[in-house]
């Protein structure tokens, strides 16, 4: 008897290991001819992470055997599948236009009840009207510049156009719409939001944990806020983990032209610009925020408990310290 349940304790290890393991999942989202979508958003609806398919329709995710993921597409319909586990996973999606027609039909409403409730899900977790903001909002009169005068340098926009992206609220939701695009203002700290590229709407701080943005590459880059490190501007997020965070907080500022010349000598720049300040943090387990500069030395320190760790990384990796490098390093950090 013992024998016995000591065999089923152990089945049932393996098969909840197997469950919690984590798949990098790859594969592509269509239409009913074969066309591939650019700008699907799959969702894992387990976990509040989600990603865009690239201009060839296909997209990476990170899945867990258990998960559910939920896809929708401008002019296509809501649609939810199961990850089941599978390394490759092909969708395809119906026009919107037939989603009326089969609406009609009681065989068709039965056989698309999960997507029904896929599609309620979503209206009541983005809560989001086409004629009236949501609380969580705050409505622009203006729409602002995204792009720049020509003598004028930079930009106070962290993209020069708006892209792509999802928030999660303040309720831990995850908030997409495929009509919605979005930006960040580095000046004012805001997220803004547009449907129409015309009117702007800046979104309460205190309504969003974070928000993902996807650049013409399709690579996301999330956002947060860390009251420690800044309390009216979102930071970053380089890299996190159990063990420790990579934060980079950018600022910027507008700078007026200030050339000048006596017919001999010129000083100052002939040009207006925006000035960006980047300041990078390391936060360990428990810890408090600490500046760093892209120096080993600085990252020795900020790294101390960990001193053995880091050296063998320093040995395998000896790129320039950017961004990826840090990426790079959080990740290994955190294993």
């Amino acid at each position: 008897m013992k024998k016995y349940f000591l065999l089923y304790l152990l089945t049932i290890l393996i098969c909840s290991a197997a469950w919690a393991q984590t798949i990098t999942a790859t594969g592509n989202v269509r239409d009913v001819n074969g066309n591939m979508l650019h700008y699907a958003f799959i969702q894992n609806k387990q976990y509040k992470n989600g990603t865009f398919t690239d201009s060839l329709g296909n997209f990476t995710l990170e899945t867990k055997a258990n998960s559910m993921l939920a896809i929708n597409c401008a002019g296509y319909k809501d649609t939810l599948v199961a990850a089941d586990g599978k390394n490759a996973i092909s969708i395809v999606l119906r026009p919107a236009a037939q989603v009326s027609a089969a609406n009609g039909s009681s065989t068709a409403n039965a056989a698309n009840g999960n997507q029904a409730v896929v599609q309620t899900a979503l209206r009541d977790q983005v809560n989001l009207s086409q004629n009236t903001p949501p609380a969580m909002m705050q409505q622009g009169s203006i729409m602002p510049v995204i792009h720049t005068k020509e003598a004028t340098q930079g930009s106070r926009y962290y993209f020069k156009g708006w892209v792509h992206g999802y928030i999660v609220n303040a309720g831990d939701s995850l908030v997409q719409n495929p009509g919605f695009l979005l930006n960040y203002d580095k000046i004012s700290g805001s997220l803004i939001l547009t449907q129409d590229k015309v009117s702007v709407i800046a979104i309460y701080k205190d309504k969003v944990k974070s928000f993902t943005l996807f650049d013409a590459l399709n690579q996301p880059l999330t956002f947060t806020i860390v009251p420690q490190i800044d309390k009216t501007h979102y930071v970053q997020v380089i890299a996190a983990g159990n063990n420790y965070g990579i934060y980079k907080l950018t600022k910027t500022k507008f700078v007026e032209s200030n050339y000048s010349s006596d017919g001999l000598a010129s000083t100052g720049n002939n040009y207006d610009e925006y000035a960006d300040e980047g300041t990078y943090y390391v936060i360990s387990k428990g810890g408090a925020p600490q500046k760093i500069s892209l120096r080993k030395k600085a990252l020795k320190e900020a790294f101390s408990a960990d001193q053995g760790k880091l050296n063998q990384y320093f040995q395998a990796n000896n790129a320039d310290i950017d961004d990826n490098y840090l990426k790079d390093l959080g990740d290994y950090m955190n294993r």
